[in-house]
């Protein structure tokens, strides 16, 4: 069963409320501690002043008058009081004790019955309540321990006025009052409590709201936010806590990004770092054998190995040839670094590509016939594109010479064209063996060679598709490779017009 102060458990509501509470029974409880002295303070106070009241009433009244004791004994009824007036010897000349009528001789004294209650009565120390009033004091009647609020008044006439008021009347009134106090306290209590417990929920809720927002906010979630709590210091806090709430969002969000940027560079600059080894180690790989060929035979040659003019020829032969060889590597590396830095400015322009395959075909004529392989050209003559034609020459001398290269069984190579709509698709297709799955990502690569077999023989240096990737990378066009079921299959496309670049 859910207890009913669950609510209160551990919330600030509950520390303010038993603060509260607890200042408001301890004030109850002096307030209760003194009460009694204080009622019975006040109504002494009012009993005083209702005597003097009465004794001034009383002194007005004339003596000789037919109604004098009917009055004095209606303000004995009316008041609920007793007086005795006595004259200047303490003889007893009328009371209000006696039994009867106001003119019974019972009222009056006689010479049995003469001598005032005042006389007989004892002083008790329910005196001391009497606050000093002048010509007031308590006394107490022996005969039944009745305690009595007594007023002295000196008449006109001469005579002296005892006026009795029962202390037991005032001690009941304090009593009820009391009572009715306790009442009063306890539904005070009972009311400021549920008062107090509603206005701190009021004010507690939206911190208790704030604090789930601010929790949320610690795990990195912040689309929790605190609602509009009006324009006070509650509210304010709260339009800052959303103000934080977003600027932390925008800021992780923004950290974030620059964190996956940083990762991407860091990755980028550890690739370029690699690429960087691996072209300086493929670079001195590729240079060493022919230095190492160059320096052997100069090295003979400056020694004298050999008188004979033929071999001399033959090794100054090979010394030309290296040489030609590293001639070759370096302006491909050259140009391979031109169009990476892009140092070069980008001038496209119209170019009949059609002819520049028919051109190169020819130039090529010779090694294709030497390797039996038929040719199927499809690219039709005066085929106009736009792009730098010294570069997609480069490209297109790239394609066939890699499919003459790796030209095998049926010894064929087909060079077809497509129109993309904005673009021309050239594609060089061989027969021969495919290209395996995992070297296909890396053909693109600087010194990558996917068939090892070639030797130097070829001068092939495995920079050539890195400087058609280049190029294409530059004309913002797409190139690829692809396997089919008898050979390989190079592709790229260029544009048929300066509006592909607008759009790019």
């Amino acid at each position: 069963m859910k207890s009913p102060l669950k609510f209160l458990q551990g919330k600030i509501r509950a520390k303010i409320f038993a603060s509260v509470l607890f200042i408001l029974l301890v004030s109850i409880a002096i307030t209760a501690l003194f009460s009694n002295s204080l009622l019975f303070r006040v109504f002494t106070s009012k009993t005083y002043h209702q005597l003097c009241s009465v004794a001034d009433t009383i002194d007005t009244l004339i003596p000789d008058s037919g109604t004098y004791y009917i009055d004095l004994y209606s303000l004995a009824e009316n008041h609920n009081i007793d007086f005795e007036i006595v004259d200047e010897e303490g003889f007893l000349l009328y009371t209000t004790q006696g039994y009867g009528t106001p003119l019974s001789s019972s009222h009056f004294g006689s010479a049995s019955n003469n001598k005032a209650a005042y006389d007989e009565m004892q002083a008790t120390m329910t005196g001391a309540k009497t606050f000093g009033y002048d010509n007031f004091e308590v006394k107490k009647k022996l005969a039944t321990n009745a305690e009595y609020f007594i007023y002295t008044y000196d008449l006109s006439t001469g005579d002296i006025l005892h006026i009795f008021s029962p202390v037991a009347d005032v001690e009941g009134v304090v009593d009820i009052a009391a009572g009715v106090y306790s009442v009063y306290n306890i539904l005070l209590v009972v009311i400021i409590g549920v008062l107090f417990l509603t206005i701190a929920t009021r004010f507690t809720k939206p911190v208790e709201e704030m604090n789930k927002v601010t929790k949320n906010m610690a795990a990195l979630d912040f689309s929790k936010k605190c609602d509009n709590y009006g324009e006070d210091e509650i509210g304010e806090l709260g339009k800052s806590i959303n103000t934080l709430s977003n600027t932390l969002d925008s800021t992780l969000v923004d950290l974030k990004d620059k964190n996956e940027q940083l990762e991407k560079d860091i990755e980028l600059r550890l690739a370029l770092d690699n690429a960087r080894k691996s072209f300086i180690s493929n670079v001195s790989h590729e240079l060493k054998t022919p230095i190492a060929i160059i320096s052997g035979y100069a090295e003979g040659l400056y020694e004298g190995i050999s008188d004979d003019p033929q071999v001399i020829k033959e090794y100054c032969g090979i010394i030309n040839q290296e040489s030609q060889r590293m001639n070759e590597l370096v302006l491909e590396l050259l140009e391979l670094s031109r169009l990476e830095s892009k140092s070069s400015p980008f001038n496209p322009d119209y170019y009949d590509i059609g002819e520049n395959v028919a051109n190169l075909l020819s130039h090529l004529s010779l090694q294709i016939n030497q390797n039996g392989i038929t040719v199927d050209n499809q690219v039709p003559l005066s085929l106009e594109c736009f792009a730098q034609g010294d570069k997609i020459e480069i490209v297109l001398k790239n394609y066939i010479t890699n499919a003459i290269s790796h030209c095998s069984g049926d010894k064929k190579i087909t060079i077809t064209s497509e129109d993309k709509g904005e673009t021309i698709k050239i594609t060089v297709f061989n027969t021969g063996t495919p290209i395996d799955g995992a070297d296909m990502p890396e053909i693109w690569d600087s010194f990558y060679r996917a068939d090892k077999a070639h030797g130097r023989s070829e001068n092939r240096f495995g920079l050539g598709l890195s400087i058609v990737k280049s190029i294409m990378n530059n004309h913002n066009c797409p190139f690829g490779a692809e396997n089919t079921e008898d050979g390989v299959k190079f592709s790229f496309e260029v544009a048929k017009g300066p509006e592909y670049y607008e759009n790019k």
